[in-house]
């Protein structure tokens, strides 16, 4: 590839939608796949700037022994919507531009961000391409049932608090339906030729 920057695919749906199917099977193609939570989770103990900022608005017990405490920062956040609307404000910021380094020192033709909250962390105005990843409910219920080992209970609360499938979808120019009944293979095939035909046409 020449010096371009590649193209940026976001990827994204709720819980139990299957997202990260498909972006297993992008990478299976040799597709590069930022797992944005993944990301998140190491820059928040990596990135010096980024601990600072959780230090400071948190407290020093955020940390200890060098590693964030997830429990303590959990216990902060937890049914508080000001504390987390601040932590999203430290952390998304911080992973966008970990994705757009990133994206840039690949050398692919097009890149993907996997992420459940890529309209609301902002992550969406960082791609150029946008694909939904869509269940039935009940499907996605009990996949992340079975998964998680979350009650049903727990798994509709979650899905309850996430974007709305439908607005998901209509905000999204690509949608992939993983019902058990279409072929998933057959839709990630499609597009992976829309993507590397589209970069490799321009």
């Amino acid at each position: 590839m020449s010096g371009r920057a590649p193209l940026k695919v976001g990827v994204t749906g709720g819980i139990g939608s299957g997202k990260s199917v498909v972006c297993r099977l992008l990478a299976m193609l040799g597709v590069p796949v930022y797992d944005s939570d993944a990301q998140a989770r190491q820059l928040m103990s990596s990135d010096p700037s980024l601990v600072a900022a959780i230090r400071e608005r948190f407290g020093a017990e955020s940390y200890r022994d060098g590693e964030l405490d997830r429990k303590y920062l959990a216990s902060r956040v937890f049914g508080n919507p000001v504390a987390l609307a601040a932590l999203n404000r430290i952390v998304h910021p911080a992973v966008i531009a970990d994705f757009l380094r990133w994206a840039g020192e690949c050398g692919a033709e097009y890149v993907v961000v996997e992420s459940a909250v890529l309209f609301e962390s902002g992550l969406a105005g960082a791609v150029d391409e946008i694909v939904a990843v869509s269940s039935p409910e009940e499907l996605r219920v009990e996949r992340a049932v079975r998964r998680d080992r979350s009650s049903e209970e727990e798994v509709r609360a979650r899905i309850r608090s996430q974007m709305d499938d439908a607005e998901r979808e209509a905000l999204a120019g690509h949608v992939v339906v993983n019902d058990e009944r279409s072929l998933l293979w057959e839709q990630v095939l499609r597009l992976d030729a829309l993507f590397g035909g589209r970069r490799a046409g321009e």
